[in-house]
C-alpha cells in the first residue's frame, strides 16, 4: 500500500470508530501517483477520492508517472480549492503522449461536476476506442478550468451532437474562467462544444488558443450563450463530409468576441465561420482578424456566414478562400450576411475562388463589398472602397 493511503486508511479507520464525519487529511503539495513503491498514490481515482474526503489546506500538485491510467476519473466539488488554493493534474516526465488517461466505456473519461480551481496539464485524454461519449464532460457550476498541452483523442465514429462530442460542457449552470492552450483536439462529432448558461447568466471570459482541432464531423468548436471569448492563433482541419459542417459556430455571443489568426482548413465543404446572434457593443467591436479559411465542396459553402441579430463587429485582413468543385451555386460564398443586425465593417479582406475562377461573392448586395455608394442596400455597412481586394483566377485544370 502506498504511503499516504497507510495515513488514509488510518484516518477512515478513525471515521469508523469515532462516526465523525470528514475526518480525513486535508491535501497540500506535492503528490505522485503511480505504480511505483513510493508513489503516495496508485491510481487517479484514489488521488479524487482523497479530494472528495479531505479537500485541500494549500496548492496541490499531482505528478502523474508515465504509463497507461484504464479509469474513469470523476472529480466535484472540492473543499478549500480557490485562488491561493489550486490542484493542478499533470505529466511527472512533462510529456503529455507518456501519460494517458484511457476508459473505453460509453460516457466519459474525465467527469467534472461543479469542479473548479483545477488544471490539466501535459496529459492525454483518451475515449477514441468508445462507440459515443466524451473525453471530457463538465457539469454544474465551475470556473477557473485550465487545459494545457492536453491530447484529447475522442471517437473515432461520424456522429452529431453533444453525447459524442470530445470536450463537453454543459449547460446546467455557469461555466466561468475556462482555458485551452496549446492542445490537440482530435476526432468527436465536436471539438469542444461548450453550450453556455442563459437561464442564470451567460458564461464568460472563456479563452481558446493555440489547439490544433483535427478531423471533427459536426463542428470544430461551438460556443454558445458566451460573454467575450477569446478564440485565437488555432487551426481546425477536416475531411468531414457532413453537409452542415461549421469550423467555427458561435451563438449567442455577446459583448468584445475576438476571433483572430485561427486557420480554417474544411476540404468538403459547408461553413468556415457562423455567427448567429452575436452582438458586439457600439463602442467595443467584437474582432473577427487575420483568419485563414478555406472551405470547399459542392454544396452550401460559406467562408463566413452571419445571421440572426449579429451586430457591430469588424472583420479586418481576413483571408478566405473557396477551393469548390463543380461548377457554380448560388449557395456559394466568400461572406454572407442574411442578418438583420447592424454596423458590420468590412475592411482590407481578402477573398479568392481557387478552382472555378468566378466571383460567388453574396453580400446584402453585391455593392457592399465594391463601393461605398449612399444607395447600397444595407447603410449601415461599413466597407473601406480600397481596403478589398477580390482576386479573380483562373480555374486550376
Amino acid at each position: 500500500m502506498n504511503k499516504l493511503q497507510n495515513f488514509i486508511g488510518a484516518a477512515f479507520l478513525t471515521l469508523s470508530l469515532n462516526s465523525f464525519a470528514g475526518d480525513c487529511p486535508a491535501l497540500s503539495g506535492e503528490y505522485v501517483i503511480g505504480k511505483d513503491e513510493s508513489a503516495d498514490f496508485s491510481s487517479i481515482t484514489d488521488a479524487a477520492n482523497s479530494l472528495k474526503c479531505g479537500g485541500v489546506s494549500g496548492p496541490v500538485t499531482f505528478l502523474l508517472e508515465d504509463g497507461v491510467y484504464n479509469e474513469r476519473v470523476v472529480l466535484s466539488n472540492i473543499p478549500g480549492a480557490d485562488a491561493f488554493n489550486k490542484i493542478s493534474l499533470e505529466s511527472k516526465s512533462g510529456n503529455n503522449t507518456e501519460v494517458v488517461i484511457s476508459y473505453a466505456t460509453s460516457d466519459a473519461t474525465l467527469v467534472l461536476n461543479g469542479t473548479s480551481w483545477v488544471s490539466f496539464n501535459n496529459l492525454t485524454i483518451d475515449h477514441k476506442n468508445s462507440t459515443y461519449g466524451n473525453c471530457a464532460r463538465i457539469d454544474g457550476k465551475a470556473n477557473h478550468l485550465s487545459f494545457k498541452g492536453v491530447v484529447f483523442d475522442g471517437i473515432e465514429s461520424d456522429r452529431t451532437g453533444s453525447a459524442s462530442a470530445t470536450v463537453f460542457f454543459t449547460s446546467t449552470a455557469p461555466k466561468s474562467e475556462v482555458s485551452f492552450e496549446d492542445c490537440e483536439i482530435n476526432n468527436g462529432s465536436v471539438g469542444i462544444y461548450k453550450g453556455g448558461s442563459s437561464s442564470e447568466s451567460l458564461d464568460a471570459k472563456t479563452s481558446i488558443t493555440g489547439t490544433l482541432f483535427f478531423n471533427q464531423y459536426e463542428s470544430g468548436l461551438s460556443l454558445s450563450n458566451e460573454d467575450a471569448p477569446v478564440i485565437s492563433n488555432n487551426v481546425v482541419s477536416t475531411l468531414s463530409t457532413y453537409p452542415s459542417f461549421k469550423a467555427i459556430n458561435l451563438d449567442n455571443v455577446a459583448n468584445n468576441l475576438v476571433v483572430s489568426n485561427n486557420i480554417v482548413n474544411a476540404s468538403n465543404g459547408a461553413i468556415g465561420l457562423a455567427m448567429n446572434n452575436c452582438g458586439g457593443q457600439a463602442t467595443n467591436l467584437g474582432q473577427i482578424n487575420n483568419n485563414s479559411i478555406a472551405v470547399g465542396g459542392s454544396n452550401e459553402t460559406y467562408g463566413v456566414h452571419l445571421t440572426g441579430s449579429t451586430d457591430n463587429q469588424v472583420l479586418n485582413f481576413n483571408r478566405v478562400k473557396l477551393t469548390i468543385s463543380g461548377t457554380q451555386n448560388t449557395n456559394q460564398a466568400y461572406y454572407k450576411n442574411t442578418g438583420s443586425g447592424n454596423n458590420i465593417n468590412m475592411t482590407n479582406n481578402i477573398f479568392y475562388d481557387l478552382n472555378t475562377g468566378g466571383y460567388t461573392i453574396v453580400g446584402n448586395t453585391y455593392k457592399d463589398f465594391f463601393n461605398q455608394l449612399p444607395s447600397q442596400s444595407n447603410p449601415t455597412l461599413s466597407v473601406s472602397a480600397n481596403g478589398i481586394m477580390i482576386e479573380k483566377v483562373s480555374p486550376i485544370k
